[in-house]
């Protein structure tokens, strides 16, 4: 299918939104699914000059829509269907005032076939260490803080044990201080940004989850599709994934004490935690592929097709 590329510059780009709505009403499109800000903004100003489409707008995130007069503008528009990737985010949005009817659930799904073909990377650390892995942008809500707290503790229980944390952003810089003087020294690698982020998580025995919010993780489906066992914050999205007590553990977000112990508890019970593996790939199985989101977005193009929203 041919791409074409509007090199937009605004969230509000009166000049991409002219050429998307002239190709819109040219192909006569039928709907516009915008998946990200810019794709938001831009979508519906182009929706101006090709008013006959109908409109799909995703949210990824867990935060209040309507904030300024840039998102009440986005948000209060008429006419929209929204797709939120997980029940918290669609609570936050009926929160915000937006109608009910206008926003559907459709949890992310990844390819089991992909991950599947997925083979280890060279190990970061030497044989015999336990790996426990993250992956992230550096950012405050991600809660990388409070992980490397709770390393301290669990370094204090079992030494053998290593962090290995995917991902760059802002506070790279200050997590690498945090990690100096919290003494972690050589068991923690920051790898930076990875193009073979699935490889590293197939070499991770625990794969850990410590955001302070969160829509709903894709990587945290991955890593169960893999069969790890998962130790994650209760927040946002993530319990509709991490079952506690079945496919991993769930403890209370910020709280790096009760981070260090679930994580020493998977390490100290390899049994369970294979336990955990197995069930969250059957979770996956069933809730999470690509195959079952795909039909579930089909679905709200047929409906919003039948039905436009109010």
């Amino acid at each position: 299918m041919p791409v074409t590329a509007l090199n937009t510059m605004l969230e509000l780009d009166p000049v991409a939104a002219w050429r998307l709505g002239s190709w819109l009403r040219h192909r006569r499109i039928d709907v516009l699914h915008m998946h990200e800000p810019y794709a938001h903004g831009i979508g519906l100003l182009a929706c101006l000059v090709a008013p006959s489409v109908h409109k799909v707008v995703s949210r990824r995130v867990v935060f209040r829509p309507v904030r300024n007069l840039l998102s009440r503008y986005k948000y209060t528009m008429r006419g929209i269907q929204y797709v939120a990737v997980s029940e918290a985010v669609r609570n936050v949005m009926l929160d915000s005032g937006i109608v009910a009817a206008n926003v559907w659930t459709v949890h992310d799904g990844i390819d089991l076939d992909r991950i599947d073909a997925v083979r280890e990377t060279t190990s970061l650390f030497p044989t015999g260490t336990h790996v426990i892995g993250t992956v992230g942008t550096l950012d405050g809500y991600k809660g990388h803080r409070f992980l490397l707290q709770a390393m301290h503790h669990v370094r204090q229980v079992e030494p053998r044990a290593c962090l290995v944390i995917v991902g760059e952003g802002r506070l790279r810089a200050d997590l690498e201080a945090e990690a100096t003087a919290l003494g972690l020294g050589n068991a923690v690698c920051f790898t930076g940004f990875r193009r073979d982020v699935l490889s590293l998580i197939r070499g991770f025995e625990i794969f850990v989850f410590p955001s302070t919010q969160e829509a709903l993780g894709t990587s945290v489906l991955d890593a169960m599709a893999m069969r790890k066992p998962v130790v994650a914050t209760r927040t946002g999205g993530i319990p509709e994934s991490v079952q506690d007590g079945v496919t991993g553990l769930l403890v209370p977000p910020g709280d790096a004490r009760a981070l260090a112990e679930a994580l020493c508890t998977m390490l100290q019970q390899p049994e369970r935690g294979r336990a955990f593996g197995e069930a969250g790939r059957r979770r996956v199985e069933q809730f999470f592929t690509a195959g079952r989101m795909g039909a579930a977005i089909l679905k709200v193009y047929q409906d919003v097709l039948n039905h436009r929203p109010a």
